[in-house]
């Protein structure tokens, strides 16, 4: 999550969104001129040029930090900046979501005995439910995804641009138009716009020569229409 008090805005980071890419990309302007550092995890920062949250897996003693519910935001910068600020998140197809969370889910859980990153605990706060990933059967990444969904794999984010189920953010980045999107929070902003300094971060995971639609069947696209009913409805998003 992102506060500048240079700029006027607030980032709220919704989850496998391409969220990381566009925080690296804004949170120059909640630093001190000319300091920024490309990476994926980094360290809270806080200044009077604003806040950058804590980024990585142990989020223990942070104030700021990954993926904030927008609620303790509001809370924690108070309400007459919440309202004066414009603030803006990042969202996703739900059904394009998930098949991207799944990839996360399960490689992190291939490598948990080889990595020290307390992966679980993250999973806790960030996704509504972690246990099905341990559950999932087959060989086939398509079958594989299909058990995930059926044993209760979502991700609800909605809290990230909710409070008390109303809409809270002023604009929404879509992924599927990213560029598009963070060139009009650049006119908003009155910020140049420079595609070429959006970066391409947690990339390489997925399986991307299998088309999205493949990975659904009748039974599974009817536990996605009911989960993310509030996304598909508010969004205009549809079923591959």
């Amino acid at each position: 999550m992102l506060i500048s008090h240079r700029k006027h805005f607030i980032y709220t980071k919704t989850v496998k969104t391409a969220g990381t890419s566009v925080e690296v990309y804004f949170e120059r302007f909640c630093l001190p001129e000319g300091y920024q550092q490309l990476q994926h995890a980094r360290d809270e920062y806080v200044g009077p040029e604003g806040v950058v949250g804590y980024r990585g897996s142990n989020v223990a003693g942070h104030k700021w930090r990954n993926h904030m519910p927008a609620r303790e935001i509001r809370q924690a910068v108070g309400d007459q900046v919440w309202r004066s600020y414009f603030k803006f998140c990042v969202i996703r197809n739900p059904f394009d979501k998930l098949v991207s969370a799944f990839y996360f889910l399960e490689d992190r859980q291939r490598n948990s005995q080889t990595k020290t990153l307390t992966w679980k605990d993250q999973l806790k706060r960030l996704y509504k439910n972690p246990d099905p990933i341990a559950c999932i059967t087959g060989t086939d990444p398509v079958e594989r995804f299909r058990s995930w969904i059926r044993a209760g794999g979502s991700i609800i984010d909605r809290n990230k641009y909710t409070i008390d189920g109303q809409i809270c953010v002023d604009y929404f980045i879509r992924f599927e138009d990213l560029a598009a999107g963070v060139k009009h929070v650049c006119s908003e902003l009155d910020i140049p716009f420079e595609p070429r300094k959006i970066p391409r971060l947690k990339t390489g995971i997925r399986r991307t020569e299998i088309p999205l639609r493949d990975y659904y069947d009748a039974a599974t696209i009817a536990i996605v229409k009911r989960i993310y009913k509030f996304e598909l409805e508010t969004f205009g998003y549809s079923e591959p």
